[in-house]
């Protein structure tokens, strides 16, 4: 059996999610962003907007070169779209024909609601004045009061859009502006399609994870487990994938074939990455496997007490060639354009003037991403 390291399994997925060797990824307009999608397939969105947007930190990361506007001017030539998987995510436009099954369950959905004659006059509001914020939607009624709650109108909105009858772009302030698409609401749809969209979804689990287990694979997009199953063993009949051993790991572990010759030639390279990633960045969004590859428990702490807060409200991991050497906790006060260190925490006593030098680096980058005019040092700085 084909047999490698942890080292190795997690220098595959530094390479697959351009966090290797950031400074070949280039991005000097908005095409480079779009090839990035269109490689790893899908970015979380979140409404987060502490430092900046984490889709806007996503790209950052891979170069400190990106810039917003670029993001904006995909959206405005529709080669992205927005879509609900395992949460809100942004997918290259060449995806959108692999997701028939899903817009399918909710268009079905749609036209079985008893409300369908307010759905209806929604989607036609959104058709004579597109794009149409929900705000500008006419004869919506209060929520039911709880803060989270949408009105019928936004409701009626979301189930538009799950369907694909609609799609979402976006303004400067990241607000929604609705259009149409090409996609009838008369029109009769089938769910035929499920077992492709599982196949693309695993392709894309591991075109983003380089080599992964059964459990990694479901965990992605919270796929069921037989369907993951079939995958994998119509996948090992086709001669796809093969099954790789990881030193230390008693589990299964699979890979594609066409990603083992990158097995020795990465053993070559030597990471140079020196960024932050955001909380939901593809690379660290499953927190066991980070664990299990970067020996680091983490976790998104803004939703915890404080006081049982270890990293911060906001804490960023630090990547630093091929390690996570530390947490950061920052904030971007933009009435007084300042970048805030609440709270640096460091994995490695010995290296730490070494990773200071180059946090301070990272840390001047994101001081112009986000136009702040002054970095405000940590007031406290642990060592685990």
């Amino acid at each position: 059996m084909l047999t490698t390291t942890r080292a190795q399994m997690k220098r595959l997925q530094l390479h697959q999610q351009g966090l290797l060797q950031p400074h070949l990824n280039h991005y000097q307009d908005a095409n480079g962003v779009l090839h990035t999608l269109n490689r790893l397939g899908y970015v979380q969105l979140d409404t987060m907007n502490v430092l900046s947007r984490s889709q806007d930190l996503f790209f950052w990361s891979r170069d400190h070169r990106y810039q917003r506007e670029w993001l904006l001017e995909l959206y405005e030539q529709q080669s992205i779209f927005e879509v609900y998987l395992f949460a809100l995510c942004l997918l290259p436009a060449s995806s959108y024909e692999h997701l028939h099954h899903y817009f399918a369950h909710h268009h079905l959905k749609i036209m079985n609601q008893p409300k369908l004659d307010f759905i209806l006059n929604i989607y036609e509001q959104v058709q004579l004045n597109q794009p149409l914020r929900s705000r500008d939607i006419e004869h919506d009624q209060p929520s039911s009061g709880a803060t989270w709650s949408m009105t019928p109108a936004r409701r009626a909105l979301d189930q538009l859009w799950r369907a694909g009858l609609i799609k979402v772009s976006r303004d400067h302030h990241f607000n929604k502006l609705y259009t149409i698409t090409d996609q009838n609401i008369e029109e009769h749809r089938t769910l035929e399609h499920e077992p492709t969209l599982n196949t693309y979804l695993l392709d894309l689990t591991f075109e983003n994870l380089g080599i992964a287990t059964l459990k990694e694979l479901k965990a992605c997009f919270n796929l069921n487990k037989t369907a993951v199953s079939e995958y994998i063993q119509q996948q090992l009949e086709q001669g796809n994938i093969q099954q790789i051993q990881v030193e230390d790991w008693a589990e299964e572990h699979f890979i594609r074939i066409q990603d083992i010759p990158l097995l020795s030639t990465l053993e070559k390279l030597e990471g140079s990455a020196a960024t932050l990633l955001s909380p939901f960045d593809n690379m660290i969004r499953d927190r066991s496997r980070l664990l299990k590859l970067f020996d680091v428990n983490y976790k998104l702490e803004s939703y915890m007490p404080k006081e049982q807060r270890q990293y911060g409200y906001f804490a960023m991991p630090i990547l630093i060639g091929e390690q996570i050497v530390g947490v950061i906790d920052l904030k971007n006060d933009r009435q007084r354009r300042e970048l805030q260190v609440q709270k640096l925490t460091l994995f490695d006593s010995a290296q730490a003037v070494e990773h200071k030098r180059q946090i301070e680096c990272i840390l001047q980058d994101l001081c112009v991403f986000v136009e702040a005019e002054q970095i405000i040092p940590a007031q406290e700085i642990t060592y685990l």
